[in-house]
């Protein structure tokens, strides 16, 4: 999915707070042990909501996204920081763009779910550098029973219904961790980086997946994907009343980092 309906909205729709962001730098650099000069590549930065605070650093980058609209914000944003960056426009599923063994650390928040679980892994394994170095996914999270993450579980339950099985980000760093683990690689426990309060509406959610393209990373025929949501809605009308009733839930930003060892 190429997200051209949503680059221009995404920063203001996914926000996440100014501190919370310098925090997940910091802890990516530290993590990471990145030195001077060294290459880190993210995968699938989007608008660069994440990434300013990474590009300050004395590090090369390279960042890479499907999206050329959603790229085309990130380097307004490069530009105006005057900042550098090099940012392409490449598929994960392909080869990713970075020389073998060039990359002392690799970044994903968000994207990598997208990419599939064995490819991943040796695309990791040929670029990171001959002394090894670090893989490291970041997600924000909220407590189950919040709003959006029981509206997402409704609606991936009311897609499979449908034939259609949503894209899962915890499931897919399980799997790829796992194959990492039995290379070599030693995972470090989950680093809760930052968290912060948010107020949000049923509605929000509603809204939000009315205005994509498709559904839980699958483009679906567009009477389906109003079948679901209209489903969703009433679900949620039933469940939470007034859907504009804003709701107080807490957020957390997680990075999950596994090493690969010296080859």
């Amino acid at each position: 999915m190429l997200y051209k309906d949503q680059a221009a909205g995404f920063d203001e729709r996914a926000a996440i707070p100014a501190e919370a962001v310098e925090s997940m730098a910091a802890a990516v650099a530290e993590i990471a042990g990145l030195r001077q000069g060294e290459m880190l590549l993210e995968i699938g930065p989007g608008t660069g909501m994440l990434s300013l605070p990474l590009l300050r650093r004395p590090i090369r980058y390279i960042g890479f996204d499907r999206s050329p609209a959603m790229l085309a914000v990130f380097r307004e944003k490069v530009e105006k920081a005057q900042l550098r960056a090099e940012l392409l426009v490449a598929d994960g599923n392909g080869r990713w763009p970075a020389e073998d063994g060039s990359v002392a650390a690799i970044f994903s928040a968000r994207a990598l779910h997208h990419v599939d679980v064995d490819h991943a892994a040796t695309e990791t394994i040929r670029v990171l550098g001959p002394e090894g170095g670090w893989l490291i996914l970041g997600m924000v999270r909220r407590p189950n029973g919040s709003v959006k993450p029981t509206l997402r579980r409704q609606m991936r339950k009311l897609l499979e219904e449908e034939g259609y099985s949503g894209r899962n980000h915890h499931t897919h760093t399980e799997a790829l961790f796992s194959a990492l683990e039995a290379i070599g690689g030693e995972r470090a426990e989950p680093h809760v980086v930052a968290h912060w309060m948010e107020r949000y509406t049923p509605l929000d959610s509603i809204t939000a997946w009315e205005g994509k393209e498709g559904l839980a990373g699958h483009y679906i025929p567009q009477e389906v994907k109003e079948r679901v949501l209209g489903r969703l809605r009433a679900w949620a009308e039933e469940r939470h009343g007034n859907l504009k009733a804003p709701l107080e839930q807490k957020e957390f930003f997680e990075l999950d980092a596994i090493h690969m060892r010296a080859a």
